[in-house]
């Protein structure tokens, strides 16, 4: 009824009274109030400014174990295999030359003459010694005395690899540490900026929801009093048709 009523009066047909032209000018801005949040409704809010919510900062690389320990590809700790390491391998890098009577070849003998008593042994041993001109004892001594030193060497440089190794990798560990802790610090910050913008969205959202509700109870209201007011009018003027109207009449 009132959107036929602005209509008639906009083409001068009728003259609203003063309470239709108030209600009618209430209109427009409630009309209006209605498209803005619709319009909201439709269309992402903006990002705050200095805040991305959806670019994560860019992820610091992770230091290497390879950058920072070189040497875990020298042919000593390269993986598990290298621990069972050739005893010849070892005893050629250290320049033990050949013996005419390796110590193996009498630590295999003494194991062959394992029944016998220590003495005993020794006996047998000096006696072949003795007996064959081939080789003398004083070669397969010098032979284990170098082979032990080789051995002994080679120890002390895995030690030394080894201590070397355990210093950079605490090192490693306490970097790796640093980024974490950095990668953390800003992901929290981030979190942070993203709670704060989710409350300010909730805020206006609620506020939003408010005028929209405070528009919908003005216009219940303002229906109310113009049913109420067309009840009256249809009332004062149904008494025409009762007092004058012929019984049985048409309408």
């Amino acid at each position: 009824m009132k959107g036929i009523l602005n209509l008639l009066a906009k083409a001068k047909l009728i003259d609203l009274s003063e309470e239709e032209r108030l209600a009618a000018s209430s209109e427009l801005p409630r009309a209006a109030l209605a498209a803005k949040v619709e319009t909201l409704a439709e269309r992402p809010s903006p990002p705050e400014e200095g805040i991305s919510p959806n670019a994560a900062p860019p992820p610091r690389e992770l230091p290497s174990l390879a950058d920072a320990c070189p040497e875990q590809d020298s042919p000593t700790l390269a993986d598990h295999a290298e621990e069972g390491r050739a005893f010849e391998d070892i005893f050629a890098a250290a320049g033990v030359p050949v013996s005419p009577y390796p110590a193996e070849k009498l630590l295999r003998l003494l194991e062959g003459l394992r029944a016998m008593d220590a003495g005993t042994r020794k006996a047998a041993v000096l006696a072949m010694d003795a007996a064959d001109d081939n080789w003398e004892m004083g070669d397969c001594l010098r032979d284990a005395e170098l082979k032990i030193v080789a051995l002994e060497d080679h120890k002390r440089q895995l030690t030394a690899q080894m201590q070397n190794r355990e210093q950079q990798s605490a090192e490693l560990v306490n970097q790796i540490k640093r980024v974490l802790e950095d990668a953390t610090v800003a992901i929290r910050k981030q979190i942070a900026e993203l709670e704060q913008l989710l409350e300010r969205e909730v805020t206006r959202a609620a506020q939003e929801m408010t005028s929209v509700e405070a528009g919908l109870r003005a216009a219940r209201e303002a229906a109310s009093r113009e049913t109420r007011r067309m009840d009256a009018e249809i009332e004062r003027l149904r008494e025409i048709p009762t007092t004058f109207k012929a019984p049985g009449a048409a309408h």
